[in-house]
């Protein structure tokens, strides 16, 4: 499943020859028949996948129920749409599909047999009990005890499937001979439960009578019975108290295949609510039943009698030691490997800021010039990449390497810097200086990005200094060249894009986890806007039709004439509004003069939609902000327009 294409690109449809459910337990389950696939979803997870009836992309469908206020919350959208997918109930194009008839003729009600299989299975495992199963003593025996086991696993799946005949649903026979009975799902609980029952039953009798009468062949129908008992990896009684659950999780709700979605964080969430339904200490209670029925066949094998109080002193504390032990085990691993990924995802990102730090500082004479480095340097700047390749090349030749220390100024206090340089190693300051003589910082340059070309990229307020942060390896260029092979070549647009907006948003929060086409994308969408002191910038109660991020300056931000703080350079605001279609609950008012990014709401939803990192990042800082999740909408939770 090729994910990035089919959240992005690809149009999905629903499938024809779907089925559906009545809802039990809050949710529904559907089927795509000619396919044998099931999908569990809530009615509002099936709503919102029955408005694919038409082809439609992915982010168009999220632009749209954005705009109509029904957006759930993002991560479960694209997980949805995944298991959708995954399941054949949302597909690429719809081919002629057949309905394939059921395979099993015979059927049986599952309501007149419901009682019976409750007597069987309480039967069985009373006899397996009250006598003495004993280990097989010759090859005979051993032979039987397994063969009726086989028989007694098929005869079981092949009553399970008469029931679930009997009840309506669809029974499929896989290479001729292996019965499924995955259709249960469709039927109600109670008559699941019947389905489900039907094998450990008929295992159960078996096993019951075999302990009575033949204790030698018992041995391997009990392994089969303890078997279909078993209390994890979808066993008969899980699955009978998860039909019985309300509510029951949605096939978006857990195993999650959307990379964003398997986070430590959301790992703990969903641990967090399972250990507060009660299906959940319903599951641990039988697991430690089944555990301690367990070792009781355990000592009667073993000619320790469970009736003599030696058996409860010697062989319970020990079971129950155990059994805490393994809880306990289990959790402590638990613990350690979430704590493991939490650190090793630290340690990654901390090895390379160190690493970084190390070589700007102690290794910065040990970066190469060469006219190779040189090259590779070009095709990595995101501007001079742009130029045709004899350009380039003219520019590998023309750079002259430069060194300098830290806190040195690269050019002359003036509005036209004499030389253009491209940094290979360093950080370099961009400042502006205010009429009060104040030096402000508004840019960090670091590796392949150009310094001395943001007067030309910004006409309008070409007053930069340039100052080292770190020692810096620089190739330069003097103006005429630079002014032939590069600003000749390179559209204002373009340029402005690129050394202006680039390296500002790719230093900001918001950005630092796109992916750098994502960036460069917002900064093509973005405008630059001037405001004036006092200025509004966003309006309380007003609707708003652009997203911001403040490029330089302070704003302040009021509500009913309350203030409530300031904002400063690679803050952004006015997402919220546009996310929920509401108006902004909060004044913004620039201070002193600013500038900002505006991206129309338009462009905004369909860049975000587009780019499902950006939607997921944007979704966390915004439920950050209102103290809430900000999908989905709930009554009183925005402001309407």
């Amino acid at each position: 499943m090729e994910i990035n294409l089919l959240l992005t690109a690809k149009p999905l449809m629903l499938a024809g020859y779907l089925m559906q459910t009545e809802v039990h337990g809050g949710v529904i389950v559907v089927k795509n028949v000619a396919e044998r696939t099931y999908l569990t979803v809530t009615p509002k997870q099936w709503r919102l996948l029955s408005r694919f009836q038409e082809p439609q992309t992915v982010p168009h469908m999220l632009e749209k129920i954005i705009e109509q206020r029904v957006c759930p919350p993002l991560g479960e959208y694209y997980e949805l749409v995944l298991k959708a997918v995954r399941a054949r109930i949302l597909v690429e194009s719809e081919a002629p599909g057949i309905r394939v008839a059921a395979s099993w003729m015979v059927s049986l009600r599952p309501e007149k047999l419901r009682h019976v299989l409750w007597v069987l299975l309480a039967a069985g495992l009373g006899l397996s009990a009250a006598w003495h199963p004993v280990l097989p003593r010759s090859a005979a025996t051993l032979a039987g005890g397994i063969g009726v086991m086989l028989a007694a696993l098929w005869c079981g799946q092949a009553l399970a499937a008469s029931l679930l005949r009997g009840a309506g649903g669809e029974v499929y026979l896989r290479r001729g001979f292996f019965i499924c009975t995955d259709d249960a799902g469709m039927l109600p609980p109670s008559e699941q439960t019947v389905v489900r029952l039907a094998p450990v039953a008929l295992m159960g009798a078996v096993t019951g009578l075999l302990t009575w009468h033949w204790p030698e062949w018992s041995f391997f129908p009990l392994l089969g019975l303890l078997g279909l008992l078993r209390p994890v990896l979808g066993g008969s009684i899980n699955h009978i108290l998860r039909a019985h659950a309300d509510p029951r999780l949605s096939d978006a709700d857990h195993d999650f295949i959307f990379p964003l979605n398997r986070t430590p964080r959301r790992r703990w969430r969903m641990l967090w609510q399972g250990l507060r339904r009660s299906e959940t200490w319903k599951e641990i209670g039988y697991g430690i039943v089944w555990t301690m029925a367990a070792g009781f066949f355990f000592g009667v094998l073993t000619d320790v009698s469970p009736w003599t109080a030696a058996f409860w002193t010697s062989r319970v504390p020990r079971l129950a030691l155990a059994l805490v032990g393994s809880l306990v085990l289990l959790a402590t691993a638990y613990l350690v490997y979430e704590f493991y990924l939490l650190a090793r995802d630290r340690a990654i990102a901390r090895h390379e800021t160190l690493r970084l730090w190390f070589n700007r500082w102690f290794r910065r004479g040990r970066v190469r010039t060469t006219p190779e480095a040189r090259a590779r340097a070009v095709l990595r700047s995101p501007v001079l990449r742009q130029l045709p390749p004899p350009d380039q090349n003219a520019l590998v030749s023309a750079f002259q390497p430069f060194r300098a220390g830290a806190w040195r100024q690269l050019h002359p206090a003036c509005a036209q810097p004499d030389r253009v340089s491209l940094i290979l190693s360093g950080r370099v300051g961009v400042y502006r200086q205010l009429k009060t003589g104040r030096r402000v910082l508004v840019q960090v340059l670091c590796e392949d990005e150009l310094v001395g070309l943001h007067g030309a990229a910004d006409p309008r307020q070409p007053e930069y200094l340039y100052r080292t942060l770190t020692p810096v390896v620089l190739l330069q260029l003097d103006w005429a060249q630079a002014e032939k092979l590069i600003l000749a070549k390179v559209a204002p647009a373009a340029l402005a894009n690129l050394v202006l907006k680039l390296p500002f948003l790719s230093r900001i929060g918001l950005c630092q986890n796109w992916h750098i086409q994502a960036v460069q994308r917002f900064a093509e969408l973005a405008t630059l806007k001037d405001y004036q002191n006092g200025e509004s910038i966003l309006q309380e109660g007003l609707f708003n039709d652009n997203f911001f991020v403040l490029f330089e300056g302070e704003a302040v931000t009021t509500r009913r004439g309350t203030k409530l703080g300031r904002v400063r350079a690679g803050h952004f605001f006015g997402e919220i509004g546009l996310l929920q279609n509401s108006t902004p609950t909060a004044q913004i008012t620039a201070q002193g003069g600013a500038r900002c990014l505006c991206i129309r709401r338009r462009e905004f939803l369909r860049f975000v939609t587009h780019n499902y990192s950006v939607a997921i990042e944007l979704e966390r800082v915004s439920s950050d902000r209102l103290g809430h999740p900000i999908f989905p909408l709930t009554p009183g939770a925005f402001q309407i327009a």
